[in-house]
């Protein structure tokens, strides 16, 4: 049995069901800027689920011809972020995981989030969730040089806790969220029975309340 002394939380579909906005979020900001520009984008759709949000910018307009990428860019993701933030509360936590969260912190162990998106939403969310004191760092897309799939935001966080990645667990969601974690040595809990498909190492069903129970089987805390 595996003996763990630092978690890493994913946060979006993992802390906080908020898929849905999210995807509310792009539509919004996707619309505005096709009128701004006078062109047509790509549409949205739920395979870009966990991506960061430059590879899915460049999704939706990698077929238009912008004269400033960058700026399109920039302009795009504000409009999701303001959007996101207005909208996002407590309502859409993920109860069994802010249970594990407030467990752990009382164990004293060390938990940090790790997420492909920006520090602003991260420490926005985590606060709106009333568990932004339980972390001692956020690990954010606009800190590293690549986001997830790559497993650079992981090693990161790796390095800053000074752990072996035995001794770490992650929670995630997504494939993308998944592959960067595996790719970095460390141990996957999978959010949800759709994460069976990327392999994680273990799985918690959202229908099931006793996930400490469950992990319990496999890891010391």
């Amino acid at each position: 049995m595996q003996t763990i002394s630092t978690v890493f939380w994913d946060l979006d579909g993992t802390l906080i069901d908020s898929e849905h906005l999210h995807m509310q979020s792009g539509d919004y900001a996707t619309q505005i800027l096709e009128q701004e520009l006078q062109l047509k984008a790509t549409p949205l759709n739920r395979d870009m689920t966990g991506m960061e949000n430059r590879a899915v910018f460049d999704l939706l307009f990698g077929n238009a011809k912008l004269t400033n990428s960058q700026e399109a860019f920039e302009r795009w993701q504000r409009l999701a972020i303001d959007f996101f933030l207005d909208r996002v509360d407590s309502s859409q936590q993920i109860k069994q995981s802010i249970e594990l969260v407030k467990h752990f912190s009382a164990q004293g162990i060390m938990q940090s989030v790790v997420s492909n998106s920006t520090k602003e939403v991260i420490a926005h969310s985590l606060a709106q969730l009333g568990i932004l004191d339980h972390y001692s760092q956020i690990f954010s897309r606009d800190q590293v040089e690549r986001g997830k799939p790559h497993p650079e935001i992981y090693l990161s966080a790796l390095t800053y806790h000074r752990q072996a990645p035995e001794n770490c667990l992650v929670f995630e969601d997504s494939a993308t969220g998944i592959t960067a974690a595996k790719a970095a040595g460390l141990n996957v809990v999978g959010i949800g029975d759709a994460t069976l498909n990327h392999n994680p190492t273990h799985t918690l069903s959202l229908d099931k309340n006793n996930w400490l129970e469950l992990l319990s089987v496999h890891y010391t805390f």
